[in-house]
Parts: structure tokens; C-alpha cells; sequence
């Protein structure tokens, strides 16, 4: 079996989110070399959420540094990417097409707080749609410091948010799966964090409120938008390049080709994508066969069958639309075994486990 390496917390964040053991595994600290075969490979701080790392590979010719998620400005839980200066950089793309330079956060999470304590006195819950690792923790950490409200969060934001406490970042919260939550929702003075694709739409007293930097158009339509990402943007990619001082630059997924085209225009580095730009097709709203969600609903459960493997979204996906079953049915599907917890989710591997 091959042996996996990954720093301490990612491995924490892994086994809370999944509820797997990681087996065969060894921890890479940061700054130390790993020797892999005729290679060195150092962890690099990426910034972006806890544990997540960079890596830098040494050969003998040159020094090659892999950033995928990265951040590069500080956050109230976490420090900008550490710059390793390179020869080659790869880069992954991810960032807001829509605006080459994000809200300052200090400036988003004091919006926040605002929205939030606006809707608590007109007797409303506020409800915060995040990703559960990275952003969600530090939403917690930005209303424990500048509210009382008390912070109620779903049990899966939960179980991350105790990985990063017993990491050293203090965070106050009440689990949404306890008797104590629910007094405090009846109560209604609170603030509830919940992950992206929970429903909620059956609490009238909540009010909704969705924190991305790429808001889709039902997003918008739902109401309260707030850009906070924990992932850089365009100006914070183009810094991080210029520090780093490479001689290429490569670039991958999202905006692939638009970033080496502007790596190359501004900073006169020669920039060049690995993939091209992927372009989500504008979809037609439908209606939903609902023999076909039912029939693909027994095919992904006997798919995902095993309670101590997690298989990946894309091939789950990939294995569906081989039986027959449009991409719309099978994304449909997922969704509502996640939401009765018959299938869970976990954005660190992509995958899905059997509970």
C-alpha cells in the first residue's frame, strides 16, 4: 500500500470529517525535507485552512513549489502563504472571476457581525451557508470576539471546529445536534453557522445569508451574499508569483488560461496552462424525474457500500451516468442522501463515506 503523507491536522481534519483512521500514514512538518525516491520534497504554509501545505520539490536541477489552495493575506485564524522562491511554479487558478481583488476580510466580517446583530433584534436568527473547513471556523472566531450572541453550528462544522480547538484556536460554539442548541434557537438569541446544501427553508424565524466568493445565481436570489473567501484572488496570486521569483509559471484548473496570460502580461514571467478553462454551462431549470432520483438512489447505496472505504465524488458521479442516469439526477441525488445523512460528505477528500 502506498504511504501517505500529510501534516498532523490534516490528518485530524481527515478522521473527524470522515470518522475513518488513517493507516499507513507519517506526518510532514513544515521546513523538514522528505526524501522520496531520488527526490526532497519541504511543506511550505499555504494559509489557506488548517494543515494545508504547499509542497516544494528539489531535484538536482531545480526546485519546483506545487501551490494549490493557497492564501495570501492574513485572517484572524491563520498567516498569509510562506513564499518558497522557486524555478517553476505551479498555481492552481481557483479564484472570483468576477473581481480580480476581493472585500478586505476585516472589512466583510465587520458586515457580518453588522447583519447579524440587525437580524437578532428584530427577533430573526441569523443564518450563516459556508463551507464547514476553513471559513466557518473563522466566522465563529470573528463572532465570539465582537458578539454574545451564542453561535450554534451543524454537527459537521462541529466535529472540524474541535480539531481546530484542540489545535490552539479558541473557538466558543454549541453543536446543532444537542438539546442545548435547540433551547437556544427557540430562545433566539444566536447565530447559526450550517454547510453549504443543509435546508433550513422550513425555519421561518431564520433569515439566510450565503458567504462565497462565487455566488451562483440562486445564491444571489436567496438573498445575503457576503465574499469571503479563504482562497487568494487574482491580485493575491500575482503577489505571491512575484515573490517567488520562478522562471515559469504553470497554471491549473478554473481560470487556468486567463492567469497565465496575465502572469506573463504584468509580470513577465513565461506563464502556461496545464488545462484549459473550465466553463460550468448555464443549466435549465427542470423538473426532477423522481422515479429516476429513486432508482439512482439504490444504485449509489449499493455503490457505496462499504463503511470503512470513501469513494470519490468524480467517480460516483462518472459510475452513475454509466447507468444511465443524467448528471442532473445524480448531483440531485447526493444531495438528498447527504441531507438525511445516508451518504456523508467530506470536501477534504472529495468523497463520499457510508455513515
Amino acid at each position: 500500500m502506498q504511504k501517505k503523507h500529510s501534516t498532523k491536522e490534516t490528518k485530524e481534519l481527515y478522521e473527524a470529517d470522515t470518522g475513518h483512521q488513517s493507516g499507513n500514514w507519517d506526518q510532514i512538518r513544515l521546513g523538514r525535507r522528505l526524501q522520496v525516491g531520488s527526490l526532497e520534497v519541504e511543506a511550505h504554509d499555504a494559509g489557506h485552512v488548517l494543515g494545508s501545505v504547499q509542497f516544494e520539490i528539489i531535484t538536482r536541477d531545480e526546485n519546483l513549489v506545487y501551490a494549490s489552495h493557497l492564501n495570501f493575506a492574513d485572517t484572524t485564524i491563520s498567516k498569509a502563504a510562506e513564499v518558497a522562491p522557486c524555478d517553476t511554479l505551479i498555481l492552481e487558478a481557483t479564484f472570483p472571476r468576477s473581481s480580480p481583488m476581493l472585500p478586505a476580510h476585516e472589512t466583510v466580517l465587520a458586515d457580518m457581525v453588522k447583519w447579524a446583530l440587525e437580524c437578532a433584534r428584530e427577533h430573526r436568527v441569523p443564518t450563516f451557508v459556508t463551507d464547514p473547513l476553513g471559513v466557518a471556523q473563522e466566522v465563529i472566531k470573528t463572532l465570539n470576539a465582537w458578539t454574545e450572541l451564542t453561535v450554534v453550528v451543524h454537527p459537521r462544522i462541529a466535529r472540524i471546529s474541535t480539531v481546530y480547538a484542540n489545535n490552539g484556536i479558541g473557538l466558543k460554539y454549541v453543536d446543532a445536534g444537542t438539546a442545548e442548541a435547540q433551547a437556544v434557537i427557540t430562545e433566539g438569541k444566536c447565530v447559526v453557522i450550517i454547510p453549504k446544501g443543509f435546508d433550513v427553508t422550513r425555519y421561518g424565524d431564520f433569515r439566510i445569508a450565503n458567504i462565497t466568493a462565487w455566488p451562483t445565481q440562486a445564491e444571489k436570489a436567496a438573498g445575503k451574499v457576503f465574499p469571503l473567501s479563504d482562497q487568494a484572488d487574482l491580485e493575491q496570486l500575482l503577489a505571491f508569483a512575484k515573490e517567488a521569483r520562478p522562471k515559469t509559471v504553470l497554471t491549473f484548473r478554473g481560470g487556468s488560461q486567463v492567469l497565465a496570460e496575465i502572469v506573463a502580461r504584468r509580470l513577465g514571467i513565461p506563464g502556461k496552462a496545464l488545462s484549459a478553462d473550465v466553463r460550468h454551462p448555464r443549466t435549465v431549470n427542470s423538473v426532477i424525474d423522481e422515479e429516476k432520483v429513486a432508482e439512482c438512489e439504490k444504485y449509489l447505496l449499493s455503490l457505496v457500500e462499504e463503511r470503512n472505504l470513501t469513494y470519490e465524488k468524480r467517480e460516483v458521479v462518472s459510475r452513475a451516468m454509466s447507468e444511465g442516469f443524467t448528471l442532473q439526477v445524480v448531483e440531485e441525488t447526493l444531495n438528498r442522501l447527504t441531507l438525511r445523512n445516508s451518504l456523508r460528505y467530506s470536501e477534504i477528500t472529495d468523497g463520499y463515506t457510508r455513515p
